[in-house]
């Protein structure tokens, strides 16, 4: 070998050497209250959002294509579509929850619970729960003193909060400090896990709820996001219908 062609595989080699021997990214430089405001202007600055999303839920994990509307405090609108079109409409003014298969021209509806939303979801949220989750947040809690943080070995910050009845504990990434997952315990049991991902514009585009006590989850993929759009209250007010049964009724038809 050459003189030239030693010094050529050198230099390859101690560049290789330098790309492995690179270090991980370094932790950004943060604390609790600010990785915490950084949440709470996000909630201020998102009041509405129009989304195109897949979404796979329940046992048979097919993906449905849907189009979502939200709106704080407590507006959600759920258009399930198929090849021929709308069908069935899911909506809530946080108070009475309604479904509408325009086919059948029969209006189901009944309070706005956790287990009525289960019906649609597949997981039990509450309205405003679920209004923050799809907007790339974490349910809103009032802590029950001050939040601690951490770093992990994943790299990344957890920050927990204490609850009068458990705990919400957030993850971020340590070097964007994008929120990535959350979790909330009931004592020692985990109740809810969030986890946020495809960080594009500001907003998470893929989300995964999970009920960790009974495996339930849904998966949603975001394929277009309009935020802070116009929205007529009225596309969370129950559609006009024939007929008016609870919603007991559309889990018993059969099919």
């Amino acid at each position: 070998m050459t003189t030239h062609a030693r010094a050529t595989a050198l230099a390859v080699i101690f560049v290789a050497g330098c790309g492995l021997l690179r270090g991980p990214r370094p932790l950004t430089p943060t604390t609790a209250d600010a990785l915490l405001d950084g949440l709470a202007a996000r909630r201020a600055a998102v009041t509405s959002m129009r989304a195109r999303v897949s979404v796979r839920a329940g046992l048979a994990g097919m993906w449905t294509r849907e189009a979502l509307v939200v709106q704080r405090p407590a507006g959600v609108r759920i258009d399930v579509l198929s090849p021929f079109g709308l069908a069935v409409a899911v909506g809530t003014d946080g108070s009475v929850l309604w479904a509408f298969p325009p086919a059948e021209g029969a209006r189901y509806e009944g309070e706005a619970t956790p287990e009525n939303l289960a019906r649609f979801l597949g997981v039990p949220v509450a309205v405003p729960d679920l209004v923050d989750i799809l907007m790339g947040l974490p349910p809103r809690r009032t802590t029950a003193g001050p939040a601690s943080i951490e770093s992990t070995r994943e790299r990344e910050y957890r920050v927990t909060l204490p609850l009068a009845d458990g705990t919400q504990t957030l993850w971020f990434a340590g070097d964007t400090l994008v929120l990535v997952r959350a979790e909330e315990s009931r004592g020692t049991t985990p109740t809810l896990r969030v986890m946020f991902g495809d960080w594009q514009a500001a907003l998470p585009h893929t989300l995964e709820v999970t009920v960790p006590t009974t495996g339930a989850a849904i998966h949603l993929a975001y394929d277009a996001i309009e935020a802070n759009t116009h929205v007529e209250p009225s596309l969370f007010a129950p559609p006009p219908a024939g007929r008016v049964l609870p919603l007991e009724a559309i889990v018993a038809k059969p099919g």
